[in-house]
């Protein structure tokens, strides 16, 4: 007795119901993907994912506005974390050739927390009595992060100056 060859049944599925063959006369035929294309796919969106991740856990700098300070004045740069995880931030005054005035390093900033540093020109070694400086603020993430400069008048505490940033 000869074997009988065993006839399979094709059927394309659509998004709502299967059909056999010679059903499918005017309707749209779905692709089905294979492994090796959903593997791809994953691996892809992984690399998306782990690159994003690592822009934000890379260090983020801000230079902000330069302002004029002269004796009697005080420069105070600060730093509020308005985001959900600790930010470790690293400062610096600089005058106009770069050289380092004033620092502050590894300061940890709590979630709903800030903190601030004073530059006071009384103490700044130069040659005339007024001098440009410049705040450079470094943070292991910039999400909510903000920073504002402030420049006053040390006897009345009066703000002459006031510069805020969003990193």
């Amino acid at each position: 007795m000869p074997a009988r060859k065993r006839q399979m049944r094709r059927t394309y599925v659509t998004t709502w119901k299967a059909y056999p063959k010679n059903q499918m006369k005017g309707t749209m035929k779905i692709k089905t993907q294979t492994t090796l294309t959903k593997r791809l796919s994953a691996l892809a969106l992984a690399a998306i994912l782990s690159v994003s991740a690592c822009a934000e856990l890379a260090a983020q700098t801000w230079w902000g506005s330069p302002v004029g300070i002269t004796l009697g004045q005080t420069a105070r740069v600060t730093a509020a974390n308005t985001g959900t995880r600790a930010i470790i931030v690293n400062g610096s005054f600089l005058d106009s050739e770069g050289t380092v005035l004033g620092q502050f390093e590894s300061q940890v900033i709590e979630p709903g927390k800030m903190m601030s540093f004073d530059l006071n020109a009384d103490d700044v070694v130069r040659e005339g009595e007024r001098i440009q400086i410049r705040v450079v603020i470094s943070a292991d993430s910039s999400r909510g992060l903000l920073t504002s400069t402030e420049v006053f008048n040390n006897d009345t505490g009066e703000t002459t100056v006031f510069v805020i940033a969003i990193i």
